[in-house]
């Protein structure tokens, strides 16, 4: 756990002392946010149904800039080298990593959600809660891949491109799921189908965190 806690502690310092990835991400969801605010002149029936993928689509591809600059950091620092080197379990770094990734786009999606809010007129009830479970479950898919498919980009000249070729056909199910159930949620109506599907986002991040655990003592060798 000392391993774990290290490197989630020196991801954040690093993060919060250059503000790089917070500044991009921040600007990148604004930016989405009054494009498509001020491009719709729908009704706000309509705006209910496009707007949860609006959302996932700010969540996502700000992610995606955080996910480029996880491993690059550590690449640009020597660090990479470093890490395959140390005594500890490949594992335990692996969950460093993709825990400081977690925790950094919950917490920015949690700073961006108010903005979603104001730019969209969304309605809060109690029922809004459960976009906290769904946001959990579909970032934990989102990274739990994306870590390790960062760490195998690293070690290619076109390390953005070759992670978005990788990521993108893997996550699709999840961010489907993710955007459905958000758009349940937003609507108010929690149909029978909701909770098979919050099922399935659950077995897909076990899934695909335990396979990414078990194989990136093999990412690291490379």
């Amino acid at each position: 756990m000392s391993v774990i806690w290290a490197i989630i502690r020196k991801d954040f310092q690093m993060e919060f002392r250059t503000k790089d990835s917070v500044t991009a991400m921040w600007i990148f969801s604004l930016l989405i946010f009054v494009i498509f605010n001020f491009t719709f002149e729908v009704s706000r029936l309509l705006m209910l149904q496009i707007s949860p993928g609006l959302l996932w689509v700010a969540f996502i591809f700000s992610g995606m800039l955080g996910l480029n600059r996880s491993f690059q950091v550590e690449k640009e620092n020597g660090n990479l080298r470093s890490l395959a080197l140390t005594p500890a379990d490949p594992g335990l770094i692996y969950f460093g990593k993709f825990f400081s990734t977690t925790l950094f786009t919950l917490i920015f999606e949690a700073l961006i959600f108010p903005l979603f809010i104001i730019f969209y007129d969304i309605h809060l009830s109690l029922l809004t809660l459960w976009i906290i479970p769904i946001a959990i479950l579909g970032t934990i898919g989102f990274t739990s891949l994306g870590t390790i498919l960062s760490a195998v980009a690293i070690h290619t000249k076109q390390q953005q491109i070759l992670l978005s070729l990788l990521l993108w056909p893997m996550i699709t199910p999840i961010i489907i799921w993710s955007v459905k159930t958000t758009g349940d949620v937003l609507a108010g109506d929690l149909s029978t189908a909701f909770q098979p599907v919050i099922i399935r986002m659950i077995v897909f991040d076990v899934i695909f965190t335990t396979i990414s655990y078990l194989l990136f003592e093999y990412v690291v060798q490379e």
